[in-house]
């Protein structure tokens, strides 16, 4: 920190800088400090001439600029200063009305010269070619937005309407990422690279431009220009742009420093509006984030001190609410474990680069790679839950995976880091994992059977109805697979993709989960454990309402063969449906559902075998068409197995086997004990198996 943001540092005190004595003449809110040696005019004879040469470090209030020098009062005389040899520092925090008052405006531009650039936190890092290339392309008016269709047409920016000229797409994201000023970001970063001030000047006409159409005081009225999370990361852009901005000579017009300190002040204003604020969320946490930096960056705003209070009280609950003390992300999406630590990890770097003072909880993330260990496929991708996509993942996942040797490997196929240690692990009440192997040659690392759960209820974000739903995946490909998020839209699509019907699990015929707000708290994975022979995982849910509960055992004999024994407990008795969605290009192949007994095929001859052992007169099977969206936008159609079962205490015994050896369960029986069932099957090439299942 320099000497002069040590200054102000110091005199800060409860969020309000330690007032100068006020001459009754002084009209600005700045001071000027001067060095020792330093000469002070005076005016004589309608002539500046020196008066005379301080000894110490001094302060005195200015009245205004005059020329080459700052026009001050010392004991109620007026006295003149070169601005050459003079530092302009407030006198006062600075309150909005101070930012906007005529007799500061040339007083603030001066001093916003002489304040510090900070380490950026850039929440879209481009390469050196993008952010040319993007940047090069908003100069002639053909916008980049990473949203399809990836461009905005912008002739004119000047007389650009904002309301108007903005075209109606499906996904969500694209009015989100214009309006955080994803181009903006690329223009800074493409002047960070290259030194070109075209970039700059064209964000500074931005910035006219969008303000001018989108007035704070109306933020609850505009949907995109005041989003919970995209005015968050504004801010970051804003600061990233003025950082870099005010140090060239580009930084001309007094105007442009009111409106753009003005503009920042405001940004923090609505951050902190508790009516604004997304709690138990992470846009919250990047609007905490957002009010962190403005308060840091601009201590001597009026109210940054209480900004970075209120900051740090809301984050610290945040994090106490959305990540659990061992590690995992409680927004009900692996893909969010992976977002909530790339902006943590980073925004953590970016305020240790800054000397800015973070909640101590934020420590809390340092247990998130090792859990996402966990939760990376055979293939590299993450299990569809949730708002998860289905993408690669790859060593960037997070950065630094290469100091998390155990996700390296899972990330890298095996190629790089450690053979993590387990097999079958529990990541919080969240998710439940079982592995077949990590490594066993000369089988393939994308081979290995892996069978996960979720479960957990802890607010609205990214909640799916898909608690105790199951990811089947094995032989280098998905067997049973969620639907997947579908993409930020208001396509009809995406609202499919919430509901119980989308998900691997069991619910009330015709009816959803119970997701009020009452139900909070009442889902979890109970228990994972290896038991030698086989893994087993339990989960437990009330979410399928009206009093009932539901409690899913998962049994898996670490190869091929897994058991889903579904106990549905009702104060009333009631229709109740399992559903299993397959994955891609699997056809049924042989068994029929009049013997609740089916195998599916793809066209390498993997097969998944479903058979409901647990029936009776009222049972029934069906093969029903089904969606799969495991990448944004797309809607494959494919095949779900549903059974359903009447009462009020209702059982699933769902024996699934998945192969590539042309065999196929001829037979299996039940025998029902005090605390367990046994299970014993046998294949159609003599081979037996057993499995017992917790009752």
């Amino acid at each position: 920190m320099n000497r002069l943001n040590k200054s102000i540092a110091s005199a800060l005190l409860g969020g309000t800088l330690i007032l100068a004595p006020l001459a009754a003449e002084a009209n600005s809110d700045f001071n000027v400090r001067v060095a020792p040696k330093t000469t002070i005019h005076q005016m004589k004879d309608k002539k500046v001439v020196p008066l005379q040469t301080v000894n110490t470090t001094r302060e005195y209030r200015i009245v205004r600029p005059s020329g080459w020098y700052y026009l001050a009062m010392s004991g109620g005389k007026p006295i003149y200063i070169k601005k050459s040899q003079a530092q302009v520092v407030p006198a006062r925090s600075l309150t909005k009305a101070r930012i906007s008052s005529p007799a500061n405006r040339l007083l603030i531009h001066d001093y916003m010269r002489q304040t510090p650039g900070h380490a950026p936190y850039e929440y879209d890092r481009l390469t050196t070619d993008q952010a040319r290339q993007f940047a090069d392309r908003a100069l002639r008016g053909d916008w980049y937005i990473p949203t399809a269709p990836n461009q905005l047409l912008v002739p004119n920016i000047d007389t650009f309407n904002w309301h108007k000229d903005v075209p109606a797409v499906d996904s969500t994201s694209y009015a989100f990422q214009l309006h955080y000023f994803t181009v903006l970001n690329q223009l800074t970063q493409a002047y960070n690279k290259t030194g070109n001030r075209a970039y700059l000047q064209y964000g500074e006409r931005i910035i006219k431009s969008w303000t001018k159409a989108h007035p704070a005081a109306n933020y609850k009225r505009l949907r995109w220009g005041y989003n919970d999370q995209g005015t968050a990361i504004r801010v970051f852009h804003l600061l990233n742009f003025w950082d870099v901005y005010k140090k060239t000579t580009l930084h001309k017009d007094p105007a442009f420093t009111e409106l753009m300190l003005k503009t920042i002040y405001e940004h923090a204003e609505i951050l902190a509006a508790p009516d604004f604020y997304k709690a138990r969320h992470n846009h919250g946490i990047f609007q905490d984030m957002a009010l962190t930096a403005i308060a840091q960056s601009f201590p001597e705003f009026d109210k940054s001190a209480a900004w970075q209070t209120l900051a740090n009280n809301r984050l610290q609950t945040q994090i106490a609410h959305s990540i659990s003390s061992d590690g995992i992300h409680l927004e009900h999406s692996p893909g969010y474990q992976v977002y909530v630590y790339h902006t943590f990890a980073r925004f953590l770097t970016w305020a240790e680069a800054n000397g800015f003072t973070l909640p101590s909880r934020i420590e809390d993330i340092k247990e998130i790679p090792e859990q996402l260990t966990y939760m990376v496929k055979p293939n590299r991708t993450l299990p569809i839950f949730g708002d998860t996509a289905g993408h690669l993942r790859a060593m960037n996942i997070i950065p630094g995976t290469a100091d998390y040797p155990h996700l390296a490997y899972a990330v890298s196929g095996g190629t790089e880091g450690v053979e993590p240690p387990l097999l079958t692990k529990q990541l919080g009440s969240q998710y439940s994992f079982m592995r077949e192997y990590w490594a066993n040659p000369p089988q393939a690392f994308s081979g290995a059977t892996q069978v996960m759960m979720t479960a957990g209820y802890h607010s609205s974000a990214h909640k799916h109805a898909d608690d105790l739903s199951i990811d089947l995946y094995g032989l280098a490909r998905d067997f049973i697979v969620e639907t997947g998020r579908y993409g930020y839209t208001n396509r009809p699509e995406r609202r499919e993709v919430f509901k119980v019907e989308a998900h691997n699990t069991v619910h009330r015929f015709g009816e959803g989960l119970d997701l009020s707000p009452d139900m909070v708290g009442k889902s979890r994975i109970v228990s994972v454990e290896d038991l030698g022979a086989t893994s087993v995982a339990i989960g437990e849910s009330e979410l399928i309402g009206k009093g009932g509960v539901h409690r899913r055992t998962l049994v898996y004999d670490k190869a091929k063969t897994l058991v889903v024994y579904d106990k549905i407990t009702s104060p009333e008795p009631d229709m109740f449906v399992q559903r299993f969605h397959l994955g891609d290009g699997l056809t049924l192949s042989r068994g029929s559902i009049e013997q609740n007994d089916v195998t599916f095929r793809d066209a390498t001859r993997r097969t998944i075998q479903l058979m409901q052992l647990e029936t009776d007169e009222d049972s029934y099977m069906a093969i029903r068409p089904s969606h799969l969206s495991v990448r944004d936008f797309e809607w494959k159609p494919r095949e779900q197995v549903v059974s359903v079962e009447y009462g009020d205490d209702v059982r699933y015994i769902t024996l699934i086997r998945i192969d590539r050896s042309n065999t196929y369960i001829e037979q299996a029986d039940i025998e029902e004990r005090e605390t367990d069932y046994v299970l014993s099957y046998t294949v159609s090439n003599g081979e037996t198996g057993e499995m017992t299942i917790p009752k």
